[in-house]
């Protein structure tokens, strides 16, 4: 089986006119004003799925600051999955730090999504105070309905791109120390914290409710991340996402050749990992 653990689609209404949603959404402007950045549907989803051999999608919503429209984006992923069973599980997303944010989360989990995700704060540090406060929260409701909660990560040095926030590990860190009973997917390998697994002290246990995908790797680690990723922290933890429309799963295989990736570990990355962590038959 293999399963995309991060993709991402948009009701058709922002696939059509994507600038009718620019104002008051800092975020969206700054991922999507640019036409090349493209946006797609179930419909493309699902193509692609079938093109590239997927079995089933961790479906991200948005985090937008009007609760409306993450609503609206949050009820066209359940009545996607609703309609081609088996092969979306979809998360719900909003940001939790606006009036109305948290609201919306709880409700959309109360409406069958498998998580919240992919939760991103672009302009901010994970440890800003606004963000902490709403991320602790939205953390919470996913440990009492015992669902994850996916959040998006980017590595604090290297090259910047559109979407790169401020971050910084050690305000990640913090943010999952204190959250201690959440289920964590970290996007775009957790921004690197897995490296820190090496310490001797306390990072691995602080860590051990972390998961990390793939998202947007070929564009930010070389081959060798994969290898190096299982010897630090375990086959186990770490799933594949392509990001789409990002990228496809090609793009992804061709690495994992390169590093010699096969055998179990393989059956693990593409697949296993993902149906373990979001409790699929």
């Amino acid at each position: 089986m293999i399963i995309d653990a991060h993709v991402h689609i948009f009701p058709p209404e922002v696939v059509l006119d994507r600038a009718a949603a620019f104002g008051g959404e800092e975020a969206f402007s700054l991922l999507y004003a640019d036409p090349r950045s493209r946006l797609a549907g179930v419909e493309e989803l699902i193509a692609f799925m079938d093109r590239d051999g997927i079995d089933r999608a961790v479906v991200c919503g948005f985090p937008w600051s009007d609760p409306g429209r993450a609503a609206a984006h949050n009820d066209y992923l359940l009545e996607a999955a609703a309609g081609y069973r088996d092969r979306i599980i979809p998360l719900a997303a909003c940001d939790p730090s606006a009036p109305g944010g948290l609201k919306e989360a709880e409700r959309a989990l109360a409406a069958g999504a498998a998580g919240l995700g992919e939760l991103g704060f672009y302009f901010s540090d994970l440890a800003e105070t606004r963000v902490r406060v709403a991320l602790v929260k939205a953390a919470g409701l996913c440990a009492e309905a015992d669902r994850p909660l996916l959040l998006h990560t980017n590595e604090p040095v290297g090259h910047s791109y559109p979407g790169k926030s401020p971050m910084s590990l050690g305000g990640l860190y913090r943010l999952v120390r204190d959250c201690p009973r959440t289920r964590f997917q970290l996007a775009h390998l957790g921004g690197g914290i897995f490296l820190y697994e090496l310490l001797k002290k306390e990072v691995g246990e602080v860590l051990r409710n972390c998961v990390f995908d793939t998202a947007a790797a070929p564009f930010l680690y070389r081959p060798e991340l994969y290898p190096t990723f299982a010897r630090l922290a375990g086959e186990d933890r770490l799933l594949m996402g392509t990001d789409w429309p990002l990228l496809g799963l090609g793009r992804y295989l061709k690495d994992l050749d390169s590093a010699g990736v096969a055998g179990r570990l393989r059956e693990k990355l593409l697949g296993e990992n993902a149906r373990e962590f979001y409790g699929l038959p």
